[in-house]
């Protein structure tokens, strides 16, 4: 019986939802889903420069687990660029530290240190109750809100 996996820590949301080439439209049916645990692999190693146990303790997995899940992240990223497929980041089991926001009247993101309902929150930037839930979006990808269209 295999063992349960640990989520995977994650500092922070991308900025972005994804990529597609330039002179395609979107084809989310083609398009490779990297998991939030593989961009976070690829961020610590090639744009924070650290070494793989280092970035293993950092996300509180073994450096064997590190190691798969960035081979896997390179794979993905490779395959998007060569076939000039759409690359979306989404899911995968991570825990994030914060709760990240989107106002939807004003554009404005932000995040908070405590988890609270949508309804109860308001812009700090316009006052507007119209906000989306980042964390879920980019754990189960709403495909409601313009970041995921």
């Amino acid at each position: 019986m295999p063992r349960v996996k640990l989520l995977r820590m994650l500092d922070d949301l991308p900025i972005i939802k994804g990529f597609r080439p330039i002179w395609m439209k979107a084809n989310l049916r083609q398009a490779v889903i990297m998991n939030l645990e593989e961009y976070e692999a690829l961020r610590l190693i090639d744009y924070e420069k650290q070494i793989h146990e280092q970035a293993a303790s950092t996300m509180n997995i073994s450096r064997p687990t590190f190691t798969r899940i960035y081979e896997t992240a390179r794979q993905k990223l490779t395959t998007a660029l060569v076939e000039g497929r759409s690359l979306l980041i989404e899911g995968g089991n991570v825990t994030i530290q914060e709760s990240h926001w989107y106002c939807e009247s004003c554009f404005h993101k932000f995040s908070t240190a405590i988890a609270s309902e949508a309804d109860e929150m308001a812009c700090p930037k316009c006052n507007s109750k119209q906000l989306l839930n980042l964390n879920d979006c980019f754990l189960s990808g709403c495909r409601r809100c313009r970041r995921c269209r």
